[in-house]
């Protein structure tokens, strides 16, 4: 009964055909890879200064602007894919080096 309902039993199985992945090569990027976490979410850029000196320098910006109504905060940082984004830094949460 069960030859009729699914076919022949005799027939060998044939396996699917195996797919290659392509593997996509990494981009060189001109500048440390940082991803900084501001307001609850993370980006990744490029920054053409080391983490430490990022850090140092946006922490001391925004201490000096930070009382400042008039200052709006906002960055405009390269992406890792080299569009840009547009962050409002008024405070970090971390900055780490990729």
């Amino acid at each position: 009964m069960s030859e009729d309902l699914y076919g022949d039993t005799d027939a060998p199985e044939v396996p699917p055909p195996k797919r290659k992945r392509k593997s996509t090569p990494k981009k060189k990027i001109d500048g440390h890879h940082l991803r900084i976490g501001v307001m609850g979410y993370s980006v990744d850029i490029v920054s053409p200064i080391p983490r430490d000196q990022f850090m140092e320098e946006m922490v001391d910006t925004i201490n000096a602007n930070g009382a400042n109504p008039e200052w709006s905060g906002i960055y405009h940082l390269k992406k890792i894919d080299g569009k840009i984004v547009s962050v409002r830094l008024r405070s970090i949460d971390i900055v780490e080096e990729m």
